[in-house]
């Protein structure tokens, strides 16, 4: 949200929209636009480079802006800027190195790889995670069997000793409880879900909460 709001004001975006707007919409509708294209994307109907740009060029033609070029361009200026941010969630750094010391931690995304390379190097974070498996890598996309499939091979670990902490109900959670991965739900949005599961799982709203149901 953070680079978004940054991009809105260096691209000047409201002095060539047909309307008056505020940065808070343009990331609105970039949002949308961004959830509704990458479920196509899990779907394998769009592809990696056309999620990229479209999802801006969507969100700037609500704003009354119809400029691929200049659309392509802000893309290209969010994935340079967006990775190198490094603001963590309340409690992730105390966690994950509390974590560390008992359990061996993977990532398992279904972003660029490349992307997430660059994010937990510039967070800091990378010397705690062992295997970044990405859907590129698996060439599968959560919640697909067999991104899960992957992982287990990757890291030489069984489904049942696997746990899944993820923010998406309805890809983290509902993936791994196929395949009979433990899961955990951050849903620090506190958002509601009608998915039906086929099993239990555990749900927390800060990652604090994590300490009580993982570590010895």
């Amino acid at each position: 949200m953070e680079t978004l709001g940054e991009l809105f004001h260096q691209f000047r975006i409201a002095d060539r929209a047909r309307r008056e707007v505020t940065s808070e919409f343009f990331v609105q509708r970039y949002v949308m636009h961004n959830e509704r294209m990458w479920a196509m994307y899990r779907e394998n109907r769009i592809s990696k480079s056309r999620l990229r740009s479209a999802r801006f060029e969507a969100a700037l033609r609500d704003l009354g802006i119809e400029d691929k070029r200049f659309a392509k361009e802000i893309g290209e200026a969010y994935l340079a800027s967006c990775p190198q941010k490094t603001a963590l969630k309340p409690g992730a750094m105390e966690i994950v190195e509390a974590l560390n010391e008992q359990y061996q931690l993977h990532i398992l995304s279904n972003g660029f790889h490349e992307t997430q390379l660059i994010k937990l190097a510039s967070s800091e974070l990378d010397v705690f995670f062992d295997e970044i498996i990405t859907s590129e890598r698996a060439n599968a996309k959560k919640p697909n069997p067999r991104i899960f499939e992957v992982a287990n091979q990757v890291t030489s670990s069984a489904p049942h000793e696997s746990i899944m902490i993820g923010d998406n109900i309805g890809i983290d959670v509902l993936g791994a409880l196929q395949m009979n991965w433990q899961a955990i739900h951050f849903n620090d949005r506190e958002e509601e879900s009608s998915i039906e599961l086929p099993g239990p799982y555990h749900e927390i709203r800060a990652l604090k909460e994590l300490g009580p149901l993982l570590l010895k």
